[in-house]
């Protein structure tokens, strides 16, 4: 190895290059990224995750059916023409203490044991970027490193190296949510030549078993300073994933990381001194309400909801519509009461020139007597014409926004708006009838 290593030296030195030994650098390079893992407090981040994903022409694919390793010949690039099938976003608090990342939805400042699956049921998802990739590349030694140079990136003097992690070394496991499959992986790495810090990180797996329907998987991650507590760490500022599909689709999606800072959490992680944007409802003593099954509630958006600009996870504001009346308990929450609640999937469908958005909201709290209290509900329909779309005819004035509701996700209604033109926003006051169900025997106030 020392042989070899002296050889590429002087291989590159004759280029210009500094006469300095790529296994030394490599040491040097590991050093400071173990160092730099090893100092970091516990912290958490925004992640901010777009979505998109491609599938071929319908009659191209008709024509040539693929295979994976068609799609592995053409390095993972569909060889078909794609059109884009889909786009959503979404927005999640991670947690990295003791080696473990842990998830919720922005704001919700509170992390249980909830897989990340638990939260996002349906598209992509990856875990991973913060610690597991450097700590299962530089800290152990299930990689095996190949010197490849000196070159350039974002001007900057950098240097170069690739990797190789046998499948009986590794701990890299993907899933189809369905069946897990460990698999061998390989990528490189860009390293600054004057501080050694690590720049780029990218990692592809071995072609995967066809049971899971994939037939790569590829990670390409940035790294940056961040500043916590008058000291500079090296994290992830971007991560994108793309994921090369038997029939020659594509899926992407992109997470971006944003206001990271330490955190002194006690055991259940439950974050009480973080600001929101939300205005809050005055102190009051905490009350029990008790609402009977069935009542009708009608709740209307406070507030616009933009495509482009929010994600599934954001906090969103309702207000009824109708006063509640509840008999049995002689409760009343009047008409204009404050509603928390939040999206859960915001996802826009394509089909040529045709645009579907879905919508999935859960209202979680109302306002009442000072003090927000849990809801539970479910979605009975939308009030026509509240959405404010184009009409699609003189006699049928507005289109019908289908409401529904998944066992999987319950007190979570679906809303799917057809046709929706481009920078469609769903407006203030778009408004849908629910019921309450009997979630407990009774419910306490937040």
């Amino acid at each position: 190895m020392r042989a070899r290593a002296i050889l590429l030296c002087a291989v590159f030195a004759g280029a210009g290059l500094a006469q300095q030994d790529p296994v030394d650098l490599l040491s040097q390079i590991r050093h400071r990224v173990i160092a730099g893992i090893s100092r970091l407090p516990r912290y958490m981040c925004t992640e901010t995750v777009d979505r998109s994903s491609f599938r071929p022409d319908e009659v191209a694919g008709k024509r040539a059916r693929r295979s994976c390793p068609d799609v592995l010949d053409t390095g993972g690039k569909s060889p078909l023409k794609l059109h884009l099938f889909s786009t959503d976003r979404l927005r999640l608090d991670v947690a990295i203490a003791d080696d473990s990342e842990m998830y919720s939805w922005v704001h919700e400042d509170q992390f249980g044991d909830r897989d990340l699956g638990d939260l996002v049921r349906q598209g992509a998802t990856s875990t991973g970027e913060f610690s597991s990739y450097v700590r299962a590349i530089f800290e152990t030694n299930a990689a095996s490193f190949s010197f490849k140079g000196e070159s350039q990136w974002n001007g900057r003097r950098v240097w170069q190296y690739s990797f190789r992690v046998p499948l009986s070394r590794s701990g890299y496991t993907v899933s189809n949510k369905t069946l897990d499959r460990l698999t061998g992986y390989s990528g490189s790495f860009s390293a600054d030549a004057e501080t050694l810090d690590l720049l780029k990180l990218e990692i592809q797996t071995d072609p995967l078993p066809p049971e899971l329907g994939m037939c790569q998987v590829a990670t390409m991650l940035d790294y940056t300073q961040v500043r916590m507590n008058s000291v500079d760490f090296l994290l992830p500022s971007e991560a994108n994933m793309r994921i090369a599909e038997p029939d020659g689709g594509i899926s992407h999606n992109r997470s971006q990381f944003s206001g990271c800072h330490e955190f002194l959490g006690e055991s259940k992680l439950i974050f009480d001194d973080r600001a929101t944007s939300e205005a809050p409802v005055s102190a009051a003593p905490a009350q029990t309400i008790h609402l009977s099954p069935g009542l009708r509630v009608a709740v209307a958006l406070a507030q616009n909801v933009d495509p482009a600009l929010a994600a599934a996870g954001d906090p969103v504001a309702g207000k009824l519509t109708r006063t509640i009346k509840d008999s049995p308990s002689n409760l009343v929450i009047p008409k204009g009461a404050e509603l928390k609640g939040r999206i859960l999937e915001l996802r826009s469908s394509y089909a040529g020139s045709v645009s579907v958005l879905e919508f999935g909201l859960k209202w979680e709290s109302v306002a009442l007597n000072g003090a927000y209290h849990p809801l539970d509900l479910l979605v009975k329909s939308t009030i026509p014409g509240s959405a404010k779309l184009p009409m699609i005819s003189p006699r049928a004035m507005w289109p019908d926004i289908d409401a529904t509701f998944r066992p999987e996700s319950p007190g979570v209604g679906f809303f799917a708006f057809p046709n929706v033109p481009p920078k469609y926003k769903i407006p203030v006051g778009f408004e849908a009838e629910w019921v309450t169900v009997n979630a407990s025997p009774e419910l306490s106030a937040k």
